[in-house]
Protein backbone atom coordinates (compact mmCIF):
# COMPACT_ATOMS: atom_id res chain seq x y z
CA UNK A 1 0.00 0.00 0.00
CA UNK A 2 1.47 3.33 -1.10
CA UNK A 3 0.24 6.75 -0.11
CA UNK A 4 -0.18 9.96 -2.08
CA UNK A 5 0.08 13.55 -0.95
CA UNK A 6 -2.05 14.39 2.11
CA UNK A 7 -5.73 15.12 1.54
CA UNK A 8 -7.72 17.44 3.81
CA UNK A 9 -11.02 15.97 4.97
CA UNK A 10 -11.81 19.33 6.62
CA UNK A 11 -10.58 22.90 6.51
CA UNK A 12 -8.27 23.78 9.40
CA UNK A 13 -9.80 27.22 9.80
CA UNK A 14 -13.28 25.75 10.20
CA UNK A 15 -12.02 23.32 12.83
CA UNK A 16 -10.28 26.11 14.77
CA UNK A 17 -13.37 28.32 14.56
CA UNK A 18 -15.58 25.53 15.86
CA UNK A 19 -13.26 24.97 18.82
CA UNK A 20 -13.41 28.67 19.65
CA UNK A 21 -17.19 28.70 19.29
CA UNK A 22 -17.50 25.92 21.85
CA UNK A 23 -15.35 27.62 24.50
CA UNK A 24 -18.33 29.39 25.95
CA UNK A 25 -20.55 26.32 25.97
CA UNK A 26 -21.23 24.00 28.89
CA UNK A 27 -18.67 21.42 29.98
CA UNK A 28 -21.16 18.70 29.08
CA UNK A 29 -21.41 19.88 25.46
CA UNK A 30 -17.65 20.34 25.21
CA UNK A 31 -17.09 16.81 26.47
CA UNK A 32 -19.33 15.48 23.69
CA UNK A 33 -17.49 17.41 20.99
CA UNK A 34 -13.90 17.27 22.22
CA UNK A 35 -13.00 13.72 21.02
CA UNK A 36 -13.82 14.29 17.36
CA UNK A 37 -12.41 17.82 17.28
CA UNK A 38 -9.11 16.43 18.57
CA UNK A 39 -9.10 13.95 15.68
CA UNK A 40 -9.83 16.74 13.22
CA UNK A 41 -7.35 19.24 14.66
CA UNK A 42 -5.03 17.89 11.99
CA UNK A 43 -7.46 17.17 9.12
CA UNK A 44 -4.82 15.76 6.77
CA UNK A 45 -5.32 12.16 5.74
CA UNK A 46 -3.46 9.93 3.32
CA UNK A 47 -4.99 8.54 0.14
CA UNK A 48 -4.18 4.87 -0.31
CA UNK A 49 -2.76 3.50 -3.57
CA UNK A 50 -3.12 -0.26 -4.04
CA UNK A 51 0.03 -1.98 -5.27
CA UNK A 52 -0.73 -5.60 -4.39
CA UNK A 53 -2.97 -6.80 -7.20
CA UNK A 54 -2.80 -10.54 -6.55
CA UNK A 55 -5.37 -10.12 -3.78
CA UNK A 56 -8.06 -10.08 -6.46
CA UNK A 57 -7.19 -13.63 -7.48
CA UNK A 58 -7.68 -14.66 -3.87
CA UNK A 59 -11.06 -12.94 -3.78
CA UNK A 60 -12.18 -14.64 -7.00
CA UNK A 61 -11.25 -18.00 -5.55
CA UNK A 62 -12.98 -17.45 -2.22
CA UNK A 63 -16.04 -15.59 -3.52
CA UNK A 64 -16.70 -17.02 -7.00
CA UNK A 65 -20.26 -15.65 -7.15
CA UNK A 66 -18.92 -12.09 -6.67
CA UNK A 67 -16.83 -12.14 -9.85
CA UNK A 68 -18.59 -9.17 -11.48
CA UNK A 69 -17.98 -6.92 -8.47
CA UNK A 70 -14.40 -8.15 -8.04
CA UNK A 71 -13.56 -7.46 -11.67
CA UNK A 72 -14.82 -3.88 -11.35
CA UNK A 73 -12.59 -3.24 -8.34
CA UNK A 74 -9.68 -5.05 -9.99
CA UNK A 75 -9.94 -2.96 -13.18
CA UNK A 76 -10.00 0.25 -11.15
CA UNK A 77 -7.00 -0.88 -9.10
CA UNK A 78 -4.95 -1.87 -12.16
CA UNK A 79 -5.59 1.37 -14.01
CA UNK A 80 -5.06 3.64 -11.03
CA UNK A 81 -1.96 1.78 -9.84
CA UNK A 82 -0.30 2.17 -13.24
CA UNK A 83 -0.79 5.92 -12.89
CA UNK A 84 0.19 5.83 -9.21
CA UNK A 85 -3.17 7.30 -8.29
CA UNK A 86 -5.24 6.58 -5.16
CA UNK A 87 -7.75 3.75 -5.26
CA UNK A 88 -11.32 4.78 -5.93
CA UNK A 89 -14.53 3.20 -7.15
CA UNK A 90 -18.08 4.33 -7.87
CA UNK A 91 -20.75 3.35 -5.31
CA UNK A 92 -21.82 -0.27 -5.76
CA UNK A 93 -24.97 -2.02 -4.54
CA UNK A 94 -24.70 -5.78 -4.03
CA UNK A 95 -28.18 -7.27 -4.28
CA UNK A 96 -29.05 -10.89 -3.61
CA UNK A 97 -30.97 -13.27 -1.37
CA UNK A 98 -30.00 -13.58 2.31
CA UNK A 99 -27.11 -15.81 3.28
CA UNK A 100 -24.82 -15.31 0.27
CA UNK A 101 -21.99 -13.71 2.23
CA UNK A 102 -22.37 -10.13 0.96
CA UNK A 103 -21.30 -8.50 4.21
CA UNK A 104 -18.42 -10.95 4.66
CA UNK A 105 -17.23 -10.27 1.13
CA UNK A 106 -17.03 -6.52 1.74
CA UNK A 107 -15.16 -6.88 5.04
CA UNK A 108 -12.69 -9.37 3.51
CA UNK A 109 -12.19 -7.13 0.48
CA UNK A 110 -11.33 -4.19 2.74
CA UNK A 111 -8.94 -6.36 4.75
CA UNK A 112 -7.12 -7.70 1.69
CA UNK A 113 -6.53 -4.27 0.17
CA UNK A 114 -5.60 -2.86 3.60
CA UNK A 115 -8.20 -0.10 3.72
CA UNK A 116 -10.07 0.99 6.86
CA UNK A 117 -13.54 -0.55 7.02
CA UNK A 118 -16.63 0.95 8.61
CA UNK A 119 -20.00 -0.78 8.67
CA UNK A 120 -23.42 0.72 9.30
CA UNK A 121 -26.36 -1.67 9.66
CA UNK A 122 -29.42 0.09 8.31
CA UNK A 123 -31.69 -2.43 10.05
CA UNK A 124 -30.91 -0.66 13.33
CA UNK A 125 -31.09 2.91 12.01
CA UNK A 126 -34.33 4.78 12.71
CA UNK A 127 -33.37 8.40 12.04
CA UNK A 128 -30.83 10.36 10.02
CA UNK A 129 -29.10 11.89 13.05
CA UNK A 130 -27.50 8.51 13.82
CA UNK A 131 -25.53 8.95 10.60
CA UNK A 132 -25.30 12.70 10.13
CA UNK A 133 -25.41 13.96 13.70
CA UNK A 134 -27.95 15.68 15.94
CA UNK A 135 -28.10 19.25 17.14
CA UNK A 136 -25.96 19.59 20.27
CA UNK A 137 -28.70 21.68 21.88
CA UNK A 138 -30.53 18.39 22.38
CA UNK A 139 -29.61 16.42 25.46
CA UNK A 140 -28.50 13.48 23.32
CA UNK A 141 -27.31 15.42 20.29
CA UNK A 142 -23.93 14.16 19.12
CA UNK A 143 -21.73 13.63 16.09
CA UNK A 144 -23.00 11.00 13.65
CA UNK A 145 -21.44 7.75 12.51
CA UNK A 146 -20.17 9.05 9.17
CA UNK A 147 -18.24 12.02 10.57
CA UNK A 148 -16.88 9.88 13.42
CA UNK A 149 -15.68 7.22 10.99
CA UNK A 150 -14.09 9.67 8.57
CA UNK A 151 -12.29 11.47 11.41
CA UNK A 152 -11.03 8.15 12.82
CA UNK A 153 -9.82 6.77 9.47
CA UNK A 154 -6.13 6.93 8.63
CA UNK A 155 -7.07 7.25 4.97
CA UNK A 156 -9.46 9.62 3.23
CA UNK A 157 -10.63 6.74 1.00
CA UNK A 158 -11.89 4.13 3.47
CA UNK A 159 -14.52 1.55 2.61
CA UNK A 160 -17.91 2.27 4.15
CA UNK A 161 -20.55 -0.43 4.01
CA UNK A 162 -24.25 0.49 4.01
CA UNK A 163 -25.52 -2.91 5.09
CA UNK A 164 -29.09 -4.15 4.58
CA UNK A 165 -30.20 -1.05 2.75
CA UNK A 166 -33.66 -2.53 2.21
CA UNK A 167 -34.29 -3.09 5.94
CA UNK A 168 -34.22 0.57 6.92
CA UNK A 169 -37.10 1.35 9.26
CA UNK A 170 -37.99 4.99 9.77
CA UNK A 171 -40.36 7.89 9.97
CA UNK A 172 -40.19 9.50 6.52
CA UNK A 173 -39.60 12.90 8.13
CA UNK A 174 -36.28 11.67 9.57
CA UNK A 175 -35.20 9.07 7.04
CA UNK A 176 -31.76 7.54 7.79
CA UNK A 177 -31.28 7.34 4.03
CA UNK A 178 -31.41 11.12 3.52
CA UNK A 179 -27.63 11.70 3.99
CA UNK A 180 -26.88 9.32 1.11
CA UNK A 181 -28.62 11.49 -1.47
CA UNK A 182 -25.61 13.83 -1.24
CA UNK A 183 -22.92 11.40 -0.06
CA UNK A 184 -23.31 9.14 -3.11
CA UNK A 185 -22.67 12.08 -5.46
CA UNK A 186 -19.02 13.12 -5.62
CA UNK A 187 -19.64 16.84 -6.06
CA UNK A 188 -21.98 17.12 -3.06
CA UNK A 189 -19.98 14.68 -0.89
CA UNK A 190 -17.18 17.26 -0.87
CA UNK A 191 -19.31 19.36 1.49
CA UNK A 192 -20.90 16.85 3.84
CA UNK A 193 -22.05 18.57 7.01
CA UNK A 194 -22.68 16.80 10.28
CA UNK A 195 -25.34 18.70 12.24
CA UNK A 196 -23.49 18.49 15.55
CA UNK A 197 -20.05 19.17 14.14
CA UNK A 198 -21.06 22.10 11.90
CA UNK A 199 -17.94 21.69 9.79
CA UNK A 200 -17.83 20.80 6.09
CA UNK A 201 -16.23 17.40 5.64
CA UNK A 202 -14.91 16.09 2.34
CA UNK A 203 -16.30 12.56 2.00
CA UNK A 204 -15.83 12.50 -1.77
CA UNK A 205 -13.09 9.84 -1.65
CA UNK A 206 -15.02 7.33 0.43
CA UNK A 207 -15.61 3.98 -1.30
CA UNK A 208 -19.29 3.24 -0.77
CA UNK A 209 -20.65 -0.30 -0.92
CA UNK A 210 -24.25 -1.20 -0.06
CA UNK A 211 -26.01 -4.53 0.33
CA UNK A 212 -29.68 -5.40 -0.05
CA UNK A 213 -31.72 -8.56 -0.28
CA UNK A 214 -34.56 -7.02 -2.25
CA UNK A 215 -34.90 -3.70 -4.08
CA UNK A 216 -38.61 -3.05 -3.57
CA UNK A 217 -38.00 -1.10 -0.34
CA UNK A 218 -34.98 0.86 -1.59
CA UNK A 219 -35.86 4.34 -2.94
CA UNK A 220 -35.21 4.58 -6.71
CA UNK A 221 -33.08 7.76 -6.29
CA UNK A 222 -30.69 5.77 -4.08
CA UNK A 223 -30.53 2.90 -6.56
CA UNK A 224 -29.87 5.35 -9.40
CA UNK A 225 -26.78 6.63 -7.58
CA UNK A 226 -25.17 3.20 -7.39
CA UNK A 227 -24.11 0.48 -9.78
CA UNK A 228 -26.31 -2.50 -8.99
CA UNK A 229 -24.76 -5.97 -9.17
CA UNK A 230 -26.90 -9.05 -8.65
CA UNK A 231 -25.21 -11.67 -6.49
CA UNK A 232 -26.47 -15.16 -7.18
CA UNK A 233 -26.25 -18.28 -5.08
CA UNK A 234 -23.05 -20.23 -5.83
CA UNK A 235 -23.59 -23.52 -7.62
CA UNK A 236 -22.30 -26.75 -6.08
CA UNK A 237 -19.03 -26.46 -7.98
CA UNK A 238 -18.41 -22.88 -6.80
CA UNK A 239 -19.44 -23.81 -3.27
CA UNK A 240 -16.45 -26.13 -2.97
CA UNK A 241 -14.09 -23.15 -2.90
CA UNK A 242 -16.47 -21.19 -0.69
CA UNK A 243 -16.60 -24.02 1.86
CA UNK A 244 -12.82 -24.40 1.78
CA UNK A 245 -12.49 -20.67 2.48
CA UNK A 246 -14.97 -20.76 5.38
CA UNK A 247 -13.24 -23.78 6.93
CA UNK A 248 -9.78 -22.20 6.52
CA UNK A 249 -11.05 -19.00 8.12
CA UNK A 250 -12.39 -20.96 11.10
CA UNK A 251 -9.06 -22.72 11.60
CA UNK A 252 -7.17 -19.44 11.33
CA UNK A 253 -9.43 -17.28 13.48
CA UNK A 254 -9.91 -19.68 16.41
CA UNK A 255 -7.04 -20.54 18.79
CA UNK A 256 -8.15 -24.18 18.75
CA UNK A 257 -8.36 -24.26 14.94
CA UNK A 258 -4.88 -25.82 14.80
CA UNK A 259 -6.38 -28.98 16.33
CA UNK A 260 -8.30 -29.61 13.09
CA UNK A 261 -7.08 -31.20 9.86
CA UNK A 262 -5.99 -28.72 7.16
CA UNK A 263 -8.45 -30.25 4.67
CA UNK A 264 -12.10 -31.16 5.06
CA UNK A 265 -13.26 -34.76 5.01
CA UNK A 266 -14.66 -35.48 1.54
CA UNK A 267 -18.08 -36.57 2.85
CA UNK A 268 -18.43 -33.43 4.96
CA UNK A 269 -17.53 -31.36 1.90
CA UNK A 270 -20.24 -33.09 -0.14
CA UNK A 271 -22.85 -32.07 2.41
CA UNK A 272 -21.61 -28.54 3.00
CA UNK A 273 -21.41 -27.62 -0.68
CA UNK A 274 -25.18 -28.20 -0.98
CA UNK A 275 -25.87 -25.30 1.41
CA UNK A 276 -25.82 -21.54 1.09
CA UNK A 277 -22.64 -19.79 2.30
CA UNK A 278 -24.33 -18.70 5.52
CA UNK A 279 -25.72 -22.16 6.21
CA UNK A 280 -22.30 -23.67 5.54
CA UNK A 281 -20.61 -21.26 7.93
CA UNK A 282 -23.06 -22.00 10.74
CA UNK A 283 -22.69 -25.74 10.15
CA UNK A 284 -18.88 -25.54 10.15
CA UNK A 285 -18.83 -23.44 13.33
CA UNK A 286 -20.99 -25.96 15.17
CA UNK A 287 -19.48 -29.09 13.61
CA UNK A 288 -15.87 -28.15 14.31
CA UNK A 289 -16.62 -27.63 17.98
CA UNK A 290 -18.22 -31.07 18.15
CA UNK A 291 -15.19 -32.67 16.50
CA UNK A 292 -12.84 -30.96 18.97
CA UNK A 293 -15.07 -31.95 21.89
CA UNK A 294 -14.86 -35.59 20.74
CA UNK A 295 -11.06 -35.32 20.48
CA UNK A 296 -11.07 -35.68 16.69
CA UNK A 297 -9.15 -33.65 14.14
CA UNK A 298 -11.54 -34.40 11.27
CA UNK A 299 -14.92 -32.76 10.75
CA UNK A 300 -17.28 -35.59 9.86
CA UNK A 301 -20.83 -35.59 8.42
CA UNK A 302 -22.25 -36.63 11.80
CA UNK A 303 -20.90 -33.39 13.29
CA UNK A 304 -23.00 -31.20 11.01
CA UNK A 305 -26.18 -30.04 12.78
CA UNK A 306 -28.70 -31.21 10.17
CA UNK A 307 -27.18 -34.70 10.11
CA UNK A 308 -29.12 -35.45 13.30
CA UNK A 309 -32.44 -34.60 11.63
CA UNK A 310 -32.35 -36.18 8.19
CA UNK A 311 -30.23 -38.41 6.01
CA UNK A 312 -28.42 -36.77 3.09
CA UNK A 313 -27.74 -37.91 -0.38
CA UNK A 314 -24.10 -37.47 -1.20
CA UNK A 315 -23.15 -35.79 -4.45
CA UNK A 316 -25.37 -33.68 -6.65
CA UNK A 317 -28.58 -35.74 -6.67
Amino acid sequence: MRNTEPFNIAQREQVKKRVLDLKGRSDEIKSRMAPILKKLWNPERELAVINKLDVFDDLKNRFPNFIEAIEIYEANAIGLTRLELPFESPPILLQGEPGLGKTLFVSEFAKLISLPYFEMSMATMTASFALSGGNIQWAEGSVGFIAESLAESKYANPIMLIDELDKTGYDKRYSPLSPFYSLLETHSAKRFRDEALEIDLDASRVIWIATANYLDDVPPPIISRMRMIEIKRPDVYQMKNVVKSIYASFRKSKPYGQLLDPDLHVDAMDLLRMKSPREAKLAIDEGCLKAIRDNRSALLPKDLPEARKESYRVGFI
